[in-house]
Order: structure tokens, then sequence, then C-alpha cells
């Protein structure tokens, strides 16, 4: 009588998880969709071996990897890169727990959006306290006031971070730093940059205890508006007669693409680029709201288009901001 082939047997270290009713698994679905949940607890999820690998060489701890495999593979073969590896070096990433689950539990756990590979890995991690550094070593603060897609958040924190603009503060009513989009369009780069929760409210007053000018990213006022009597560019100046002719279809006059950044409300202070900014970013359809006395920027447009994507303008604002600030060192 023929018998079966023997079996794949996974190490006795791991343990399988096999029902979205099991008290792991709903915790794992909690940490990804409750905001409260993970603040209760401190930890989140991350997803991908390359993640988890670049958290682990920073020092971060984790309280449990998962391993996406097949319940009944027959050989190791079967079990493809980045599971294998996990399973054949469980020490090398230092959890506390190790599990087993097949694809659909962790498509479950992880969210369609995410879209798992049948080898996925998955971690959950201590969410680091990571206060704001001293006054005296920030020089640029990026501020999200309602930003509430976390896919633009995430890509913000990716490019803050990028371009050297090393923390952030946050207002009541802008999406947690922690949301499993904002983890992933950050390329988890939300877990390690420094940043602040402050009330709308006192904002302002926490900005200017840093030094800070706050700078609202807003859109350009059209030309000759009352808003555009003291636009100004620190590469062309302010507004001239040729810029000041404007259209229907070019509300903002020829105030040149290209061009760079335009500042406006300065309120009979010098027109002069800050030394030390505090750019503040909102959802393109509401605004700042409660800061009409503050600084504002803009980024000249061709006519019919109203806005830009928050995340697309705050990256450009940053890069530029960048650069008029590298200039400004220079002459001094």
């Amino acid at each position: 009588m023929a018998t079966s082939p023997a079996k794949y047997t996974f190490p006795k270290i791991f343990k399988r998880l096999v029902n979205q009713k099991d008290n792991k698994i709903r915790h794992f679905i909690e940490l990804r969709e409750s905001r409260a949940y993970r603040q209760q607890k401190g930890n989140v999820l991350v997803q991908g071996l390359k993640t988890i690998n670049e958290l682990k060489n920073e020092g971060f701890s984790f309280e449990s990897l998962a391993v996406t495999a097949t319940k009944d593979p027959y050989t190791e073969s079967d079990i493809k890169y980045p599971a294998l590896q996990a399973i054949q070096n469980p020490d090398a990433f230092r959890a506390n727990n190790l599990y087993l689950v097949d694809v659909d539990l962790t498509r479950r756990i992880l969210g369609t959006a995410s879209r798992p590979g049948r080898h996925e890995l998955f971690a959950e991690v201590k969410i680091p306290d990571q206060p704001l550094p001293s006054k005296e070593n920030i020089d640029r603060l990026l501020v999200f006031d309602h930003v509430n897609d976390p896919g633009n958040l995430g890509t913000l924190v990716r490019t803050a971070k990028g371009l050297g603009w090393s923390a952030g503060v946050t207002t009541t009513g802008t999406c947690d730093m922690y949301n499993d989009k904002t983890i992933r369009s950050s390329r988890a780069l939300s877990l390690r940059w420094p940043f602040k929760l402050v009330d709308i409210k006192e904002l302002v007053s926490f900005l200017r205890s840093y030094d800070m000018t706050p700078v609202v990213a807003d859109m350009m006022p059209e030309v000759g508006s009352e808003a555009s009597g003291d636009l100004w560019s620190p590469v062309e100046g302010g507004i001239s007669s040729k810029q000041s002719r404007t259209t229907k279809a070019n509300p903002t006059g020829n105030v040149g693409l290209g061009s760079g950044l335009w500042f406006w409300n300065f309120r009979g202070k010098t027109q002069e680029v800050p030394k030390r900014v505090a750019l503040i970013l909102s959802s393109e359809h509401k605004g700042v709201q409660g800061l009409d006395d503050e600084l504002r920027v803009s980024i000249p447009m061709a006519g019919g288009v109203e806005s830009l994507n928050v995340a697309s303008a705050g990256s450009m604002l940053m890069y530029e901001f960048n650069r008029l600030l590298a200039v400004t060192d220079k002459r001094q």
C-alpha cells in the first residue's frame, strides 16, 4: 500500500493561528483599525521584510512576528522568500512571539489595500517615544492641520525626512501618524520622525516658543485683490505693472510659473524669507482656519487649476524653502 510523502514540519517555536475569532487575530485587526486601541496598547503593525529589518537595525523591539505560509507544505521549497528567511532564522528578528498564518488571514489582518503576498511578513512593533528635539536643534518644522488623508500624511512625512525637515507638529483633526496607510506611504518613517500633537488654539504660541515663524500654505490671491497688495517674491520682488494684468482665465496675472515662492499677508512686517520656518499645511478642501494674521506662502499656477493636492504642494514648498534658506545662509 502506497504511503503519502511526509509533510514539512514547521519549527515548534512558531504557533499557527487559524481562526479569525482567535484573540490574537482580533488583536492584530484592532491594531490596524482603531487609533484608540493602538494608543492603549502602545503598539502598531508594520509590513514587509525590508521595513522590519530597518526597524530591527534601529533598535525597535517586536512583540510579535507573523509569517504567511500555507498550512501543509510538503517540502521547505514550497515556502518562498521572505517567509522562508524568517522560518530559517527566527532568532534574527528578536520577536517575543512567532506566528504562522495563511494568506487569507494575513489579508484580513493587514487589509486588502496592503496587497500582501502569499509569503508576507508582518510584525507588531512598539510605538517609540519620540519627543521633539530642543529648539536649538530645529530650524524648520512641518505642521499638519486637518490633513485627514493618511496617504497624503505619509507621503509628506517621507518627503520631509528626505528633505531634512526633521520634526513636525500635528493638530487635533489630523489623521493618525500610525494609521496603517500612513505607515505604508511613509515607508514606516512616521515611526522614526519626531512630532508633537498640539491643539490648534495653542499652535501659534507653541511655534513662537520655538522661535518659529508660522507660514501658512495657501492659494495664490487674485492679483489686484486686497489680499494681493503685499505679494512679494524673494526672486522678483513685488508685483510689477506687467504682472498685475489679469484675465478671467488667469486671475493671478502674469506671475511667472517657476518663479518660486510668493509670500503675502505681511501685515506691515518686513518682506523677507523667515529664517526659522514652521510651514503649516492643511486639507486642500478646508484650508487652515483661525490663523488669519499669519504670513502666507503660495505657488504660482496656471489658470484653471484651483489647488494642488496637499502632498504635492507641501513637497514643492519644502524643497523651495530649502533652496531659499540655503541662499540666505550663503549671503550671511
